[in-house]
């Protein structure tokens, strides 16, 4: 009686096997391997534990979430800012992020490197890379550190928040609010940009500078009306309001 179980045992396993195996095979061939990538490149845009989850279901999942353009869709707003509140394991999969091209992980390097690091050149590159694929954030820092330069790249600065002030994206006041949850979110902040005046408004004043007092270039309150701003006036508050917000 014994060995009949034993036999019933050993065969159930090696059913159970198969069809788990069988299955498992059945998600690759069911479809094309582009289109399973771009599912899972949306799950992990949206919820890396559920991401994870499906890794866990299968191995074929599990292989096809190994994928560079999962890495560049991941979304990364679980995982903290802070590189030292960070685990192993996040740490290794943010190097993959960065490695396989996510514009969140090349803002975070960028802002990292350039502020907290004194990585200047590598600073300004991640930051650029990120606001070249579409990245808000990145794209105002970007803007706001060009408006902290000289000659043609402060225009350049002038030119990007400009264009972000006009966007449909939610424009600068969601860059904002994103913005400094990112820089006040624990890092030690070593590199200071310098608030500089990005032009005047002698030779014509915007709507704020009139109901003021005169010609004289004066403090402005990023809750007054953006539409009423000149872009340089707009592009001078948004320094101020950055610099303000940098921890220490």
């Amino acid at each position: 009686m014994a060995k009949i179980k034993a036999t019933r045992k050993s065969e159930y396993k090696r059913t159970t096997s198969y069809k788990r195996k069988s299955y498992s095979s059945s998600i690759k061939s069911s479809l094309p391997k582009d289109l399973w990538t771009e599912v899972l490149g949306h799950v992990a845009s949206t919820s890396l534990a559920d991401l994870f989850n499906v890794k866990l279901s299968c191995k074929d999942f599990s292989e096809l979430a190994e994928d560079f353009y999962i890495f560049q869709q991941a979304s990364l707003k679980k995982i903290p800012t802070n590189p030292f509140c960070l685990t192993k394991k996040a740490k290794s999969f943010l190097k993959l992020c960065l490695k396989f091209g996510n514009p969140e992980s090349f803002f975070r390097q960028g802002v990292i490197d350039y502020f907290s690091l004194g990585r200047i050149k590598s600073g300004l590159e991640y930051l650029k890379r990120a606001a070249d694929k579409g990245h808000l954030e990145a794209t105002y820092v970007y803007g706001i550190i060009l408006l902290c330069s000289e000659g043609e790249l402060k225009q350049e600065g002038l030119r990007i928040l400009s264009s972000l002030k006009k966007s449909n994206s939610g424009g600068l006041k969601e860059c904002r609010k994103r913005t400094k949850t990112v820089m006040q979110s624990g890092f030690w902040v070593r590199n200071f940009i310098v608030r500089q005046q990005v032009m005047c408004c002698r030779e014509k004043p915007c709507q704020v500078l009139k109901r003021n007092s005169g010609w004289e270039q004066v403090d402005i309150e990023l809750d007054a009306d953006d539409d009423a701003l000149c872009d340089a006036c707009s592009c001078n508050c948004e320094v101020k309001w950055f610099s303000n917000i940098l921890p220490g």
